[in-house]
């Protein structure tokens, strides 16, 4: 891969590659989104991999499509899940023994309350992440803004991305800015990586 000069360039290198390679699925095309691809399932497996995790009471999960079979496992494992709603028009919370399949955009919208428990583990959406945890989203900022909104409640609370292993890029921090804010571990359809080499 050549070095690129500009996020936008990555993330249209990232959704092109996506969709030759047959990865993305709906919603169709990718460009523009988070993107949702095959292996969602299995990448939400390994958060289960993490001790924090399977410790965590409460776990924060975005609101895309890619982090769909995410939260129907937080609720599926006992745990309850918050979230944001599009756009971050608030943050809510479901609580455990909530039904796991009750967990599309348009459920979380209706369902919930105000977030008012802890929030352990925050798992975010991202178009590109690199092995040193720095991440590229849609272009938004939401999930900056997500994880600065989360730290507030909660300084300790540790941040991970769920995306394809093709996301997964060696390094992308010379087009990092200050607002920019890293993640501490990536799960894709293939493992858990524990940014710093811990896994």
């Amino acid at each position: 891969m050549t070095l690129m000069r500009s996020k936008e360039e990555l993330r249209y290198y990232i959704w092109d590659l996506m969709v030759s390679r047959g990865v993305a699925v709906f919603p169709l095309p990718p460009h523009g989104r988070i993107p949702n691809f095959k292996g969602a399932v299995s990448a939400a497996r390994n958060v289960r991999k993490l001790e924090e995790y399977r410790e965590a009471k409460c776990v924060f999960a975005g609101p895309d499509a890619a982090l769909k079979p995410l939260r129907s496992m937080v609720l599926a494992d006992g745990k309850s899940l918050a979230y944001a709603t599009p756009h971050m028009k608030e943050f809510k919370v479901l609580d455990a023994g909530s039904n796991p399949s009750k967990v599309s955009i348009r459920h979380l919208i209706s369902l919930g309350r105000p977030l008012d428990c802890t929030v352990e583990v925050a798992v975010i959406g991202s178009v590109a992440v690199d092995l040193n945890g720095n991440r590229v989203g849609k272009g938004s900022g939401y999930g900056d803004r997500e994880i600065a909104y989360l730290r507030r409640i909660n300084p300790e609370i540790i941040v991970g991305t769920l995306v394809h292993s093709i996301q997964v890029l060696e390094d992308i921090s010379h087009l990092m800015e200050p607002h920019d804010t890293p993640v501490d571990f990536i799960v894709t359809e293939r493992e858990l990586i524990r940014i710093n080499g811990k896994r």
